[in-house]
């Protein structure tokens, strides 16, 4: 289902013709957050029925731990599609590919962005 929908999606973005919506890494992309988020969210669940139920000796600490490694993975993932990402932008020499990067980073949304 993950690697269906946002592929599926992620195609949608990658042949519009929009500045920075249009990338081939979309498709790894998507998949990658998408099991990000997901490993996340169960494992955060998990901790808490885990002691809540007192189910220390089904979920483990090296469940968690596989788990915390799948995180990982994934997240190296989408930080490398992000900077990927970006350095396609710059490489390109479209000039509006850049300003949608240069904008994103530096505008008026470089709080969410991360930088500051």
């Amino acid at each position: 289902m993950v690697l269906s929908v946002h592929t599926i999606v992620s195609f949608d973005f990658a042949v519009s013709i929009l500045p920075g919506w249009h990338s081939t890494i979309f498709p790894p992309y998507f998949v990658a957050g998408a099991v990000f988020s997901g490993f996340a969210m169960v494992q955060n669940i998990l901790i808490f029925i885990r002691k809540i139920f007192n189910y220390e000796h089904i979920i483990t600490l090296n469940t968690l731990e596989r788990m915390n490694k799948v995180i990982l993975l994934t997240g190296s993932m989408v930080g490398y599609s992000y900077i990927m990402e970006m350095f396609i932008a710059w490489y390109s020499g479209i000039q509006p590919e850049r300003f949608v990067f240069i904008n994103r980073a530096l505008g008026p949304y470089a709080l969410s962005f991360g930088l500051w």
